[in-house]
């Protein structure tokens, strides 16, 4: 099987899921916009207010990865029966032990950049797996 590229318009159309899913779990988690600038490296927040009103050039593929990461962190914290806000809770409390080592994973995901959204997202993969 070859994998062909995107289209254009079908990478845009995937550019603008992602990113109302993103936006989406910014709101649920209460991001302010420079936080939210930080997670997906967007220069400023008049540039995400453009990306909010599908205005902006589609994401560059590290930002896709990064929404993406997102969207796998809130879901892994969305498992079934578990509480609404237990994604915002966990997201914002200081967790004790490696990798954060006091941190809130928020914290440690803002500071660290990619490969801390990518240990975030492995963590709670890990965690989920069934013992």
């Amino acid at each position: 099987m070859v994998l062909q590229p995107a289209s254009r318009r079908g990478a845009r159309h995937t550019s603008s899921d992602v990113l109302k899913r993103f936006f989406s779990i910014a709101d649920a988690w209460e991001l302010s916009p420079l936080q939210q600038c930080r997670l997906l490296r967007i220069p400023s927040p008049q540039v995400l207010q453009r990306y909010r009103l599908g205005q902006a050039p589609r994401l560059s593929a590290t930002q896709q990865e990064r929404a993406a990461l997102i969207a796998n962190i809130q879901h892994s914290l969305s498992v079934e029966r578990q509480p609404a806000d237990r994604a915002w809770a966990w997201v914002h409390a200081p967790r004790k032990g490696a990798p954060f080592d006091g941190d809130s994973p928020l914290y440690f995901m803002l500071e660290n950049g990619l490969p801390a959204l990518r240990e975030v997202a492995r963590l709670l993969v890990r965690e989920n797996e069934p013992r």
